[in-house]
């Protein structure tokens, strides 16, 4: 090798340091095994939207491995039952009860990397109403040289706050204390949370960086049905008791809708006027309208069993969640 040779490693290595958590089983990992005695929920609502196989052709078509219900329920750690997104496809979860901030990890997301230098990773983004999301403050300083594809590795200690940084079994975790001061956030009342594939591409005509601008380096192109980061389950460390959750209702509203579940109709029933909304899970509005004290809606118009109700009355919001049947 020549002397060029020789100095372009010396820069590379003084360049990228190995900064972050290692891998599971190893020491100062924070990983979090799949049945942690600290998880005491898991997702269980989902909405996925694919992405391509190839961002770079879109023509091949998009991923199309596993049922949208597999990301949901407890990690299975078998590698297969999970839902593959995609090129920048995305997965937006609820949660029995919402997730809330306290001391330490407040969820952590699954992933089915089969060895610990094998990584596929996605963004994660919280909402506390469905419609205003939050991306965790992500790190990668992978080289970029060489191209990472299906039959290379990685390392997990150059990334951060990516989805998808251990392997199948183990839980890449969240803090939400480092959101606490995001606008339209509330951190102990958190009800979804977004995961958007990351492209791995160092193209930057094609790829996704980081919170400093720096494209992320990881499998790609991945041009089969499995493509993309692979979501297997979200694990809840932290929640809000159940009986300070009944709802996402502002109390200080006086309103009244039903039925909840509903085969159809939805009857809302206010004491002034006001304008309602309609949004899917993710985020998208699908309908609005001034309404005067009633207002009768035929759900089934939307072909979703999950969606958000946003009442505005006196300046003040309501949020809550519909379920169709």
């Amino acid at each position: 090798m020549n002397k060029i040779g020789v100095l372009f490693i010396l820069a590379a290595s003084i360049s990228f340091g190995q900064s972050f958590a290692p891998a599971a089983g190893q020491i100062g990992s924070t990983a979090i095994h799949k049945d942690s005695t600290a998880i005491i929920n898991w997702g269980n609502g989902i909405a996925v939207s694919r992405g391509f196989l190839n961002s770079a052709d879109p023509l091949l078509g998009s991923a199309s491995f596993g049922l949208d219900n597999f990301g949901l329920g407890i990690a299975e750690a078998d590698g297969i039952t999970v839902v593959s997104l995609g090129d920048g496809g995305s997965a937006t979860l609820t949660f029995p009860r919402p997730i809330r901030n306290e001391i330490g990890p407040d969820f952590a997301v699954f992933e089915n990397g089969f060895a610990d230098n094998y990584m596929e990773f996605a963004h994660v983004e919280v909402s506390s109403d469905g419609i205003n999301f939050i991306r965790f403050p992500s790190v990668s300083e992978t080289p970029l040289l060489p191209q990472l594809d299906n039959f290379s590795y990685g390392d997990c200690r150059y990334v951060h706050n990516l989805a998808g940084k251990y392997r199948q079994g183990f839980g890449t975790p969240f803090d939400l204390q480092e959101l606490e001061n995001s606008p339209n956030l509330n951190v102990s009342f958190i009800t979804h949370v977004r995961l958007i594939d990351v492209v791995g591409s160092t193209d930057p005509n094609f790829g996704t960086t980081d919170s400093f601008g720096n494209l992320i380096n990881d499998s790609y192109p991945t041009e089969f049905p499995a493509g993309g980061f692979d979501l297997d389950a979200i694990a809840v460390l932290h929640e809000l008791p159940l009986e300070t959750a009944p709802d996402l209702a502002v109390e200080s509203i006086q309103i009244n809708v039903f039925p909840n579940p509903t085969p159809g109709e939805l009857t809302i029933q206010s004491e002034s006027a006001g304008k309602i909304c309609l949004y899917n899970l993710l985020g998208q509005k699908l309908f609005e309208e001034e309404i005067a004290t009633n207002l009768t809606l035929d759900m089934r118009t939307y072909s979703v069993s999950v969606l958000l109700l946003v009442v505005e009355l006196d300046g003040i919001s309501y949020t809550k969640r519909i379920f169709v049947y």
